[in-house]
């Protein structure tokens, strides 16, 4: 079987703000896709030639494939531990963050929502793991409170700083930089 508990328990002060901060980010990159495709649309709709039917059906295309994995999306971090669940998940996150970027039409760009489906599915089971395995009992409702607040924190991220840096380096940039934020991150979870 897989590892079966979460990043070990770090002795000393700042071992809890560390795991939140990164199960914060877990969440917020889990969900970053669909809210960049939000904040990007009119310049995908321009520089694509997305339809506007096309870019509303992203967010059916993402959420759908998220809906449909979440079934087995417990099972897998149940199987592979909640640490390689989360490298996992931001690994994914990256990678469909960069197919994104590098999306040429619709229907690439649409498989590539697709493939950001999973990183929603992995991403309540495993961080909510992690907070099992490495949170004292009395600590485990801020910590659950605090990650998940990194969903608006996604939205955040693409609505002000992203967006701000597409103005400046085009979308696609925006959307790589986000990737390569998000595989750094999976570096994080690795370590």
């Amino acid at each position: 079987m897989g590892e079966q508990t979460a990043p070990a328990k770090a002795a000393g002060p700042g071992a809890d703000g560390r795991l939140t901060a990164l199960l914060t980010s877990a969440m917020a990159f889990s969900m970053l896709q669909l809210f960049l495709l939000g904040a990007l649309g009119p310049r995908l709709v321009r520089e694509l030639g997305v339809s506007a039917t096309v870019l509303g059906l992203t967010t059916t295309i993402g959420f759908g494939t998220a809906a449909a994995l979440s079934p087995v999306g417990g099972r897998v971090v149940d199987r592979i531990g909640p640490r390689r669940s989360l490298v996992v998940l931001l690994l994914v996150s990256a990678a469909a963050l960069a197919l994104i970027g590098a999306a040429p039409g619709p229907g690439f760009l649409l498989a590539a929502v697709a493939l950001g489906g999973l990183p929603q599915a992995l991403a309540n089971p495993a961080t909510n793991k992690a907070i099992l395995a490495a949170v004292p009992p009395g600590r485990r409702g801020p910590v659950t409170g605090m990650k998940q607040s990194g969903v608006q924190l996604g939205a955040f991220a693409a609505g002000l700083p992203l967006a701000a840096l597409a103005g400046g380096i085009g979308w696609r940039g925006a959307v790589w930089t986000a990737a390569a934020t998000a595989a750094l991150a999976a570096l994080w979870a690795h370590r």
